[in-house]
């Protein structure tokens, strides 16, 4: 409290005390001229004639001073009564409303504090009053006080209880000493008043970059050559990778990683594609008539594939029906089942592939040194074309069972 609100009280004070000085000094000098009254001789209203007494006996007058006295005293008294009248109430007359009652109160110029003490309103944690305790009364004031209510904040998986009678989501997040930044995600907007019972739910938000780099894998190009045979395969542009970068934004929320994308892309160096030229002509086995099969190089030893000398090979192109039942055609070739198992792959050089679905009546022959004959005969569409094979000895072939 300042020196100019201490010294007004004081001076509220010694007035209070004068009126009651003055009206002590004037019941006291009532009570004394009431004493002296009670000595005095009364005068009879009556006026009826009485007997003259006896004359007294010569004696000394009384003295005045007692009658002076008293008269002055009532002077007095009257006086201070008067200024005492004359004097203002000290009291002012304010408006407490507490705990959802309104009341009326009639007090000397004190501060908020001293009116709270009088009403016996105790003030709880968190709660507030408007004006401030230290606030010196003034006629008419309205003083209000607000109790505190309970704010619930939670943030990095911990929740704090608050009891607050006024502020905003900003100043509550603050009393719970949690800092947050703008990037942050709040339930409420921070100059958002507060309400009781109000959940504040604060969560922490980190947005980090993630730089990485990616091959850019090369493309193939095939051009087909119509002019070129199916084997032909040329590479006319060497293929070589590209590097790009690659920038993602990752967002962690209270920790925890909640989503990754892709925030950016620059390509460091672009991808060649690799040119291929392929041919798509045709190349079949042999130029016989009716050939279907296509060109495919000679076997090489391994794979099953073993080299074989037979003792002749002849040609036909009779019949309508092999020994395993099949219909004969470029290919067919008729074996002796002793050497050669049926469904056997067969490479002659100068016919291409064959499988060995027939056989003939050189399977009963003999060879010069008295074993069964080893011999093969290849299927033509035509009988000039079986004529111009005509019989070939000691042939070396391949032979895949």
């Amino acid at each position: 409290m300042s020196k100019r609100r201490k010294s007004k009280a004081f001076l509220q004070d010694i007035r209070a005390a004068l009126q009651r000085a003055g009206a002590g000094v004037a019941g006291f000098f009532a009570n004394i001229w009431a004493g002296i009254a009670g000595h005095l001789p009364r005068r009879s209203r009556r006026r009826a004639p009485r007997p003259e007494p006896p004359a007294p006996p010569a004696s000394r007058k009384a003295p005045l001073w007692p009658l002076a006295l008293m008269g002055l005293g009532g002077v007095l008294a009257a006086a201070f009564f008067a200024y005492a009248l004359t004097l203002p109430d000290p009291r002012i007359p304010v408006t407490l409303l507490a705990d959802g009652v309104q009341r009326e109160y009639k007090i000397r110029g004190e501060t908020v504090e001293a009116l709270l003490d009088r009403a016996g309103i105790t003030l709880g944690s968190g709660d507030s009053v408007s004006p401030a305790l230290d606030t010196p009364l003034e006629a008419g004031m309205a003083v209000e006080v607000t109790r505190a209510y309970p704010v619930s904040v939670q943030s990095g998986g911990k929740v704090q209880v608050l009891y607050m009678s006024e502020g905003t989501v900003g100043e509550a997040l603050s009393k719970a000493k949690v800092a947050y930044a703008a990037g942050d995600e709040l339930s409420q907007l921070p100059f958002e008043d507060l309400e009781p019972g109000m959940r504040i739910t604060h969560t922490a938000v980190d947005i980090s970059y993630d730089v990485s780099y990616k091959t850019l894998e090369y493309d193939q190009v095939v051009i087909k050559d119509e002019d070129e045979y199916e084997d032909y395969r040329k590479v006319e542009v060497e293929g070589e990778n590209g590097r790009k970068q690659v920038t993602q934004r990752v967002i962690v929320k209270d920790g925890l990683e909640v989503s990754r994308e892709v925030a950016d892309q620059v390509v460091i160096s672009p991808a060649v594609d690799e040119v291929v030229r392929i041919g798509t002509k045709i190349r079949y086995q042999t130029s016989y008539v009716g050939e279907y099969r296509r060109w495919k190089a000679a076997p090489e030893e391994g794979d099953g594939w073993k080299k074989m000398t037979v003792d002749k090979i002849t040609a036909y192109c009779t019949g309508t029906r092999t020994a395993t039942g099949t219909s004969p055609k470029l290919g067919t070739i008729a074996v002796n089942t002793h050497y050669i198992p049926y469904g056997s792959e067969i490479y002659i050089k100068g016919y291409g592939y064959g499988t060995a679905e027939d056989t003939g009546a050189f399977r009963n022959y003999i060879n010069d040194e008295g074993e069964p004959m080893n011999q093969l005969d290849l299927w033509f569409n035509t009988e000039s074309e079986a004529r111009r094979w005509g019989t070939k000895y000691d042939v070396t072939i391949w032979v895949k069972e």
